[in-house]
């Protein structure tokens, strides 16, 4: 067993009585090993302190009426900071009593010096867990910096794949004669697993595409992108067949024929809107019901089709209706529905009716200051400071006259 130092500090005119005591002292010692005792002055004990490679069990100090206040602060400051548990011997306890809460005990010098002993044995005799203690603790300081670091690192790159994403995944609307836009884009994390895509088709017709990926964070991010990289090589001239469902159909073989059987799924919603006439048809796929919103409230466009990338002949179906000068649709993600709590058991639509007194008397407020108000609104919902799952909303408004339509600059 390493034999245990015990350090003994005094000033010059204490070192003869500090002596004595501290050998009475050590008759009390409970092991049979004595400690190896090395007496130093105040000065000699702060040096020793600071070079931080003291190895002392245990310190017993002892304070005179004429020792200075600053050698005594420092002295015990010194200790606390080398993690050297001591005894302070002094004729004034009270005084020095807020140097308790700095790990030293204080003691009267009249204090028996086999009890002074007994105690100074108990403090070295633990010192070896306490340093085993110590080494853990910095090791554990080390690996959380490391873990910071890797943590902000981290933190950075999902910011700069938020940007990218939402630069390849929600682009800007385009400027449409006739039809009125705005969109609601708000992932729950940096990155979405909620897309949306508005283009020209033709000087008359536009196809808009609103998808969500099961699941969140980066798994999700990426489908999103393999949605809109295969949306965007779609050329929609020439089909014979109603356009929103085939998109569906060569999106689903797309995501069968690449995700192997990794479970990755999406739901979608496409559809075309003529912006001289009004005529809308959409296809779904496992996505919440669109909604269109006129004079007499708001009511469900219904469409069936399985989630995309689970069954490679998946048939999706269409929906058509004619959106009438002033009415809007509104497309979103089921992180809308979410945000709404049922006012009744098995309430379908409780959110139409709870968003529908932003579409009475609109005025001329415009799309992109309708969809501000459904945000207002979202915010002021239960739990909405917990968002639960990323949130997409696009709104398509028919204005009363409709002109041509061009793409934005």
């Amino acid at each position: 067993m390493e034999q245990t130092t015990l350090l003994v500090a005094s000033a010059g005119a204490h070192s003869e009585r500090a002596a004595a005591y501290v050998g009475r002292a050590l008759r009390a010692w409970p092991a049979a090993r004595m400690p190896a005792v090395r007496r130093v002055g105040f000065a000699q004990l702060s040096a020793l302190l600071g070079r931080g490679d003291c190895d002392a069990g245990a310190a017993i100090v002892f304070f005179g009426r004429s020792d200075a206040e600053d050698h005594i602060d420092r002295c015990v400051q010194d200790l606390h900071a080398a993690s050297v548990p001591a005894l302070v011997l002094t004729h004034e306890c009270e005084r020095w009593a807020p140097l308790g809460s700095h790990g030293v005990i204080l003691l009267p010098w009249g204090t028996r010096p086999g009890a002074a002993g007994a105690m100074l044995y108990a403090l070295a005799d633990r010192q070896a867990l306490v340093r085993s203690l110590l080494r853990e603790i910095a090791i554990a300081h080390r690996c959380q910096a490391g873990v910071r670091a890797e943590v902000e690192r981290i933190h950075e790159e999902l910011h700069l794949a938020a940007g990218i994403q939402h630069e390849f995944t929600a682009a800007p609307l385009p400027t449409v004669a006739g039809v009125d836009m705005g969109v609601l884009y708000r992932p729950v994390n940096a990155v979405s697993g909620d897309t949306y895509s508005v283009r020209a088709i033709d000087d008359r017709r536009l196809i808009f595409f609103v998808a969500d990926a099961v699941g969140h964070g980066v798994p999700a991010a990426l489908l999103t992108m393999i949605l809109t990289s295969s949306l965007s090589g779609f050329d929609a001239r020439g089909l014979d067949r109603p356009l929103p469902a085939q998109v569906l159909e060569r999106l689903n073989r797309r995501m069968v024929e690449g995700s192997m059987g990794t479970g990755r799924f999406a739901t979608a919603i496409c559809g075309t809107l003529d912006s001289t006439t009004g005529e809308l048809a959409i296809a779904g796929a496992g996505h919440p019901a669109p909604i269109v919103f006129g004079a007499g409230g708001g009511r469900a466009m219904e469409t069936e089709g399985p989630l995309l990338g689970v069954f490679p002949d998946a048939d999706f179906t269409q929906a058509t209706t004619v959106l009438q000068p002033g009415e809007s649709l509104l497309i979103y993600t089921d992180g809308l529905e979410a945000c709404f709590p049922r006012p009744r058991p098995g309430a379908k639509y409780p959110h139409i009716d709870a968003v529908t007194g932003l579409f009475r008397g609109r005025g001329e407020r415009g799309a992109a200051e309708v969809v501000g108000e459904l945000e207002a609104l979202i915010d002021e919902q239960h739990g909405s400071l917990h968002q639960a799952d990323d949130i997409t909303a696009l709104l398509m408004t028919k204005r009363p006259a409709a002109a041509g339509l061009r793409r934005a600059a």
